[in-house]
């Protein structure tokens, strides 16, 4: 093992040390524990640059049978993808002598040393020295920061080998996803991962918006955000609700779309419009606490404050808690022509409301698949088109109610 290698186990050791002392010190100034912070991190970047330098020995000298992607893998428990990224930035530049002591010196963080196996991985093989690019890219690091050495790179990229944005954005877009979940406590999660150019678009109109509340708050004095919307990160939040405000209010020309998208709630009826007659308990609807109402995705908020029914971004929908029915919709009758041949517009949005999904057991289809308003009792027998004798099938399972020996493919 090389000098500079032992001084930087040192420095890691001494950092480890001095954090566990401070913790226990009762006489510690604040200041402390954030030099305490700093110098953890020059700890990270020197266990960081060795763990290279060491991979890269190992590396070389075929220490891991399977290779070392795999040992981190089986032996760490690093996830696949962290594993190879991890061993191919030790193949590339961990061995290397003009990064020997920055490395080991902590003088490179993780995303810094990212930045510069790029530029090693770029310019392998195109007769441009290695060396060269290493120096080049630690200036610009040194001197611009991070963010515009990972720029420089990517043009070096393209540079090099002509269609690698192309190729890059490809790939981006196939593992882009958003996924939407809830926590323990009922608040709503949103998870997502977009391409450089659709990410762009969003984090751009965020940015603005978030500024635009900055700007009238510091310089205009004018408050344009609720009163608990405080930090940054908070006023991101309210901006992406905003921007969900804007989509629902704009035309059908604007959206682009030819539905017409709500927020919708749940609340019971008020006496005078609760369906006394209703007799059966529609399974599905949660009972909802007085002063309460639901969203359409089951959580319990407040009701008050909820949209004004004059507000066409969204709906309030009631239900009569004798029968699970829904009654109104932003105070319409849901039942106000039960001789109609199909069901309303109204009447789709409650049983979407009522029923989630198609309402054949074992089937788990959702409203989004066009599902059909079923008449239980058939309309040419007589059955009413009101909500209590309507429920939702999927295509497939609304042919076989009519037409039970039907065999239907999906």
């Amino acid at each position: 093992m090389d000098q500079r290698m032992r001084q930087g186990l040192q420095r890691l050791a001494e950092a480890a040390h001095e954090a566990i002392n401070l913790l226990d010190d009762e006489s510690a100034e604040p200041a402390d524990f954030l030099e305490a912070v700093r110098r953890v991190e020059v700890a990270e970047r020197i266990a960081h640059g060795v763990k290279l330098r060491l991979l890269a020995e190992a590396d070389r000298h075929k220490a891991a049978r399977a290779g070392i992607s795999a040992w981190l893998s089986a032996e760490l428990g690093y996830g696949s993808s962290r594993a190879r990224g991890l061993a191919q930035e030790a193949r590339r530049i961990g061995g290397m002598p003009e990064l020997a002591e920055k490395l080991t010196a902590g003088e490179l963080n993780q995303d810094q040393t990212r930045v510069v196996e790029r530029a090693v991985k770029a310019v392998h093989g195109s007769g441009i020295d290695t060396g060269t690019a290493v120096a080049e890219t630690l200036a610009v690091i040194e001197h611009e920061g991070v963010g515009k050495a990972k720029a420089r790179v990517r043009v070096l990229e393209e540079t090099l080998a002509p269609g690698t944005v192309k190729d890059l954005a490809a790939r981006q877009r196939a593992r882009s996803f958003l996924r939407v979940g809830e926590t323990s406590d009922g608040m709503v999660r949103i998870d997502a991962l977009l391409d450089a150019a659709r990410g762009s678009v969003v984090r751009s109109v965020l940015d603005q918006m978030v500024a635009g509340g900055l700007h009238a708050r510091q310089y205009d004095r004018v408050e344009k955000l609720p009163e608990d919307v405080l930090t940054v990160e908070q006023m991101g939040a309210q901006a992406l609700t905003r921007l969900a405000e804007i989509y629902l209010t704009a035309s059908e020309q604007r959206r682009g779309e030819p539905h017409r998208p709500r927020t919708l709630y749940l609340a019971l009826a008020p006496d005078s419009v609760r369906n006394s007659a209703a007799d059966d308990t529609i399974p599905g609807l949660t009972e909802i606490p007085d002063g309460c109402a639901m969203t359409a995705y089951g959580q319990l908020v407040p009701a008050e404050g909820l949209p004004s029914m004059r507000d066409s971004a969204a709906s309030l929908l009631t239900v009569d808690p004798a029968s699970g029915e829904p009654v109104t919709l932003d105070g319409r009758a849901l039942d106000a022509e039960p001789g109609a041949r199909l069901a309303s517009a109204d009447q789709r949005t409650a049983l979407a409301f009522r029923d989630r999904e198609c309402s054949e057991p074992g089937c788990s289809r959702p409203v989004t698949w066009s599902l059909h308003a079923h008449h239980e009792t058939a309309y040419r027998d007589g059955g009413a088109t009101v909500i209590r004798n309507l429920l939702l099938l999927c295509s497939e399972h609304h042919v076989l109610r009519h037409h039970p020996d039907h065999h239907h493919t999906a």
